[in-house]
């Protein structure tokens, strides 16, 4: 697990779940689980996804659309634009940990963090405990490396209440799933355990593949936008190719993380016409690998 820094004030509000966007200079290529670090401090203090990176802003006024997503005031969105950053990181299902976790900070690490197994396992081990109301200090206000600083709140009291557990391995009983009103498919033991579709053209120009819905966890099928995510993910391993934990876009049918999709295409050789095979591997998660000619 690779941890990410992130400065005040946006760390909280990401872990208040009032902030979506983490805005960079550079795309992002990495998906799935990260930790949250909060920077200065020496502790992994979150958890979150990263399920897609996204083209830049091309004006300042598209920034200040963009203001429910990336949480930059407008007085500080002129200055942040002008600066480089651009890009933004789109996270989901963030969640602050219990107990922060004090980590070794190596020298001269300013973006990532490779934390070690100890680390990990400590985060990883409160993966999974009842939510928590928590206190989230704000301490500052400030844009990447700029260094004007802008007074805010001391502190944000908010109640983080859930979605979703995270991760359950085995309910003990049936709960309510999201979508379940509306007809989707709840996450059960079934006895189709794979599926085949037929790649077209456009999924290879566009790097997706159009999904069966009912193959796959209601409470994992979000919207057609990135405001409106799902409220769990999948982990998708492409073979060959990477593994990435993302949602699926309900009105596209397809995985939201299109990226680990088009180097599936260029590594497996897929083009159009071409079969996929979609397997269910163990709650929550999937194995997608091209069908070969016998």
């Amino acid at each position: 697990m690779k941890g990410l820094i992130i400065d005040e004030p946006w760390i909280s509000l990401i872990l208040a779940g009032k902030k979506t966007w983490e805005m960079r200079k550079t795309a992002c290529h990495h998906r799935g689980r990260i930790a949250l670090i909060r920077k200065g401090s020496g502790q992994v203090v979150g958890i979150a996804d990263i399920v897609d990176s996204l083209s830049p802003l091309s004006s300042l006024s598209a920034y200040r659309e963009a203001e429910l997503s990336h949480r930059i005031p407008p007085e500080r969105q002129g200055q942040a634009f002008a600066d480089g950053w651009q890009t933004p990181w789109v996270l989901a299902n963030a969640k602050p940990l219990v107990s922060p976790v004090s980590y070794k900070h190596p020298s001269g690490a300013v973006i990532w963090v490779n934390l070690d197994i100890a680390v990990i396992r400590a985060v990883e081990a409160q993966i999974g405990l009842p939510d928590q109301r928590q206190d989230i200090p704000i301490e500052t206000h400030s844009v990447g490396l700029n260094d004007e600083r802008t007074r805010r709140p001391s502190l944000l009291r908010r109640a983080v209440s859930w979605l979703q557990p995270w991760a359950p391995t085995e309910p003990s009983k049936p709960q309510p799933t999201p979508g379940a009103e509306k007809g989707l498919p709840l996450h059960e033991p079934a006895s189709v355990t794979s599926r085949l579709v037929r790649v077209t053209g456009g999924n290879v120009r566009n790097k997706h593949i159009y999904l069966p819905l009912d193959f796959f966890p209601a409470d994992a099928i979000g919207g057609s936008n990135k405001t409106d995510l799902a409220s769990r993910t999948i982990s998708v391993t492409f073979n060959p190719g990477s593994t990435v934990e993302t949602d699926i876009d309900r009105t596209k049918r397809i995985l939201r993380a299109r990226g680990p999709v088009g180097d599936f295409f260029t590594r497996a050789g897929v083009k159009e016409g071409d079969s996929i095979h979609l397997s269910n591997t163990a709650p929550y998660r999937y194995e997608i690998t091209k069908v070969t000619d016998a």
